[in-house]
């Protein structure tokens, strides 16, 4: 097993004191911290311990069958499927969605690497360890018909009427909406936000989500994306809850302190609320207006352990009691001990760890049981046991 030191990411959206709250260190700290990377992706592989001090991105290059195990590496790859991150945002994030691999593939074999940067899904997974704030998933035909009656912005809601007797109406109304000339931009959104300020006063879902929208036109004055906002479904995830975000859904983070979970990919499709570039075409060519983000909470898999399922193949989530052995698997894992002291016993071996602390297991570390008081999460490679 190796100690791993993570990653900070510094993204303007970052908090300047939930990751280094957690960590105890000084806050406000001088640059924002957006993401805390565990893993052993080529952007931010996180360090290990072990002579030399390699990364975890070089180790599991060194000797892929050996760090992931042969299952592991004969379904995807000699690279770590997953990465795992704790993700802080104190603005809110762009509006994105993710490819599927099949998209990912076709995409890159007519244009290379502009588009997207690998050949894999990047599905992902949000666990709210602190009220997390998002808009996830577009809405309804019918409830995009009722938010943009009661916001009352003609331009709105002719778009909206329009998109209404075409085949996929929520798509067309995305698409017209991102299609507003840039002259006009401002304008409508201006429009829409004076609307979400009038929309606020009502007790309703739509009330909060339109309050919502006004507090991010705070951070992104005349974006486009805060139209497209109210075209999704707003949450606020309590902590303990958790969205599967799966490849083609809508989303952007607002706020709040979370685990993310994630394949090891960088394939991404931004339309609103960033100053990076933007791609309305594929956007459009790859989004699920059906999926709706609905929150779930982890389910009993066994006595101290808790299970957070996903559709996703890449990762498999748990918290684990102390007190038992960890999940077993003959792939890789990653301990992560968010609060706490607990210790992590393997033939003979062990190691303590602390709060935002973690480890790496390789392929064949065999049992490992886990003793102390903590909150403690694993990620794992699902399905490597089965043929």
């Amino acid at each position: 097993m190796d100690r791993l030191s993570p990653v900070v990411f510094n993204d303007a959206w970052g908090s300047h004191v939930a990751i280094a709250s957690l960590q105890g260190r000084d806050i406000p700290t001088a640059l924002p911290e957006s993401e805390l990377w565990m893993g052993a992706h080529e952007s931010g592989p996180a360090g290990t311990d072990r002579p030399g001090s390699p990364d975890l991105a070089a180790v599991v290059r060194a000797d892929p069958r050996r760090e992931l195990g042969e299952a592991c590496v004969a379904r995807h790859g000699e690279r770590l499927p997953f990465l795992l991150k704790v993700l802080a945002p104190g603005r809110a994030i762009s509006i994105q969605a993710h490819p599927t691999a099949a998209q990912a593939r076709e995409v890159r074999a007519s244009t290379g690497d502009t588009v997207y940067v690998d050949d894999s899904a990047k599905p992902e997974m949000l666990l709210a360890i602190s009220p997390f704030e998002v808009f996830v998933g577009m809405r309804t035909p019918e409830e995009v018909a009722e938010v943009t009656r009661r916001l009352d912005v003609p331009r709105l809601r002719q778009m909206a009427e329009r998109a209404a007797t075409r085949p996929e109406p929520c798509r067309s109304l995305l698409a017209a909406v991102l299609a507003t000339p840039a002259n006009r931009v401002a304008d409508l959104a201006r429009q829409v936000v004076a609307g979400c300020v009038r929309l606020s006063e009502a007790d309703d879902e739509i009330g909060t989500a339109a309050a919502a929208v006004v507090e991010v036109a705070e951070m992104h004055p005349d974006d486009i994306g805060l139209v497209v906002l109210l075209l999704m479904h707003h949450r606020v995830l309590a902590p303990g809850e958790y969205v599967d975000v799966a490849a083609g859904v809508l989303h952007s983070y607002v706020g709040g302190l979370g685990i993310e979970v994630l394949a090891n990919s960088d394939n991404v499709v931004r339309a609103g609320l960033t100053t990076k570039p933007v791609n309305v075409p594929e956007l459009l060519r790859i989004v699920d207006p059906r999926a709706t983000g609905v929150p779930g909470r982890g389910r009993p898999a066994g006595p101290g352990l808790e299970e957070f399922p996903s559709a996703s193949d890449r990762f498999l989530l748990h918290r684990v009691r102390p007190g038992r052995l960890l999940p077993s698997t003959p792939g890789p894992r990653i301990v992560f001990c968010l609060r706490g002291k607990v210790s992590l016993t393997a033939a003979g071996r062990s190691m303590v760890l602390e709060d935002v602390e973690s480890a790496f297991l390789p392929a064949g570390e065999g049992e490992v049981r886990l003793d102390g008081v903590g909150e403690v999460y694993v990620v794992s490679v699902p399905g490597l046991d089965r043929p």
